[in-house]
């Protein structure tokens, strides 16, 4: 009796560490957007130090932060001032289209760092805020959005002659990093939200493990699933499995005698779902060795040899 209490209270007492261990960080890029003539531009100090801090922060919540200065070096891209949100999600969608994992990312962060100055009677008053939203980069909709406000002002001479652009520049950037630990917290509850509220979190963090197949999550995509020269018997059954155990909806949208395409609404990503298909083919006594599969993007192709 007493080995078995020992045992239950070191059991109690590692779970919350085991599952810990064995949960896969996500996986964001965080972007500044500069677009917006109020904004503080790209090239700034007050820029380069909330980015800093912000990427800290989100490491230490278990968030693995995918630089953007590695994209561009590792794909060519250019992050120049003045390019807008749309700019910048369609540039982070395309390193998501590449082969290198390693800039592959669900989720980006697009915000704005806006500084303000409030004339007083004797001075003026700093206060910096930033604003954005989080995309779901595979379908492009914007799933949360955020803003936060330093928690401190600055006080400014009244006359601009004794504190220029630059001096305010750097008076904004003292408040900086206290304003990135705040956007940080901000972000980190709002991303792990998305994936609670997700019934499958492998597509965002790059897990091809298993999920439960129920639930509408919010990062839930549309594939198209393509069988050419496959007995109808076959497709048919793996089509009924995939309905019942995997997927959440799968419609025919083509048919012909030597082709059958389906769009598959699923929260799983393109290889868990590959994997799954592979393995109702085989329960069913299908010989995949001799089909071929290819999948990229969006598209899963099975065709027999």
């Amino acid at each position: 009796m007493k080995l078995f209490k020992a045992v239950c209270v070191a059991t109690a007492l590692l779970s919350p560490f085991a599952v810990l261990a064995h949960e896969a960080p996500i996986r964001v890029v965080v972007l500044g957007e500069d677009s917006d003539r109020s904004a503080v531009s790209r090239n700034s100090e007050i820029y380069k130090r909330v980015v800093a801090e912000l990427q800290q922060s989100l490491i230490r919540e278990n968030i693995t932060v995918i630089d953007e200065d590695m994209i561009a070096v590792k794909l060519g891209f250019s992050y120049n001032e003045d390019r807008t949100k749309q700019e910048l999600i369609q540039t982070l969608s395309i390193a998501n289209e590449t082969t290198d994992a390693t800039v592959r990312s669900r989720l980006g962060v697009v915000f704005a760092i806006f500084p303000n100055i409030q004339e007083m009677s004797m001075t003026r008053k700093l206060t910096v805020r930033v604003r954005g939203q989080i995309y779901d980069l595979k379908t492009l909709r914007a799933l949360s959005s955020f803003e936060v406000s330093a928690p401190e002002t600055v006080t400014l001479p009244k006359q601009d002659s004794m504190c220029n652009r630059l001096c305010v520049e750097e008076k904004a950037g003292e408040v900086s990093r206290e304003l990135a630990r705040e956007l940080g917290a901000v972000l980190s509850q709002k991303l792990h939200i998305v994936i609670e509220d997700s019934a499958y979190a492998g597509d965002m963090t790059g897990s091809a493990s298993g999920g439960s197949a129920a639930g509408d999550g919010v990062l839930e995509s549309v594939y198209t699933v393509e069988f050419n020269l496959m007995q109808n018997s076959d497709v048919l059954r793996a089509v009924r499995a995939l309905e019942a155990n995997v997927v959440r909806e799968i419609e025919l949208i083509k048919s012909t005698n030597t082709q059958r395409i389906y769009s598959v609404s699923t929260n799983k990503d393109l290889g868990d779902l590959e994997e799954r298909i592979m393995m109702i083919l085989l329960d069913l006594g299908v010989n995949i060795d001799r089909l071929r599969f290819s999948s990229f993007g969006t598209e899963l192709t099975i065709e027999a040899l």
